[in-house]
């Protein structure tokens, strides 16, 4: 299981580290502004932006019968010595049954130097269909949805905004246009190079 996704990114994403910033670490890829940076905006109004745009990006880049995985980062402080329970993929998953390819193990990240804090890597195989995903889309983890059916990366990195990279143009080009308006201004002429230039070849 865990093999089967690490030879997929090796084939797909050979050069990708799947860590934030996503978008900075992809070749191809879009950043969107998720919630409101208006201090003015009333929290109820910012939580509303924050999830319409996220599940409506979602499903823009998600059919019910794409095979994902999901794969959520937990990082434990062994200074506290308290047991963690993770509750995410029970609550998220309406198919029980595709709880079976449930894989854990310890991982290294590239960042971690601190010798108190242990990483493991959750990863879950299964279709868009199998799971509820606003549960995973606020879920409080660095997770990722890993789409093998359309070759997309979707990380939702908080209420700010969310990245979704690919290893092709063409797969997020009808994204870039329908959402334009949602693009990161920070980061939009980095997009625009990509998705505007006739010459890019991805």
């Amino acid at each position: 299981m865990t093999f089967s996704i690490d030879e997929y990114l090796q084939d797909k994403f050979p050069t990708l580290k799947l860590e934030s910033p996503l978008f900075y670490n992809a070749a191809i890829g879009l950043r969107f502004e998720i919630g409101n940076p208006d201090p003015s905006v009333s929290d109820e109004k910012y939580r509303e932006q924050v999830r319409f745009r996220s599940t409506e990006l979602f499903k823009n880049t998600h059919n019910d019968n794409d095979d994902i995985y999901i794969v959520l980062y937990l990082y434990l402080n062994r200074k506290h010595g308290k047991t963690h329970k993770l509750n995410v993929f029970r609550k998220g998953v309406k198919n029980k049954r595709v709880l079976r390819n449930l894989s854990c193990e310890s991982i290294v990240h590239s960042d971690e130097e601190d010798e108190d804090w242990e990483s493991y890597r959750y990863v879950l195989k299964c279709k868009v269909s199998d799971i509820k995903s606003l549960t995973f889309l606020f879920a409080d983890y660095s997770l990722f949805f890993i789409n093998t059916t359309n070759h997309t990366i979707f990380y939702f990195y908080d209420s700010r905004g969310l990245d979704i990279v690919s290893n092709s143009k063409e797969a997020l080009q009808e994204t870039f246009l329908k959402y334009n308006h949602w693009i990161l201004d920070y980061d939009r002429e980095k997009m625009n190079s990509v998705f505007l230039s006739k010459n890019y070849i991805s």
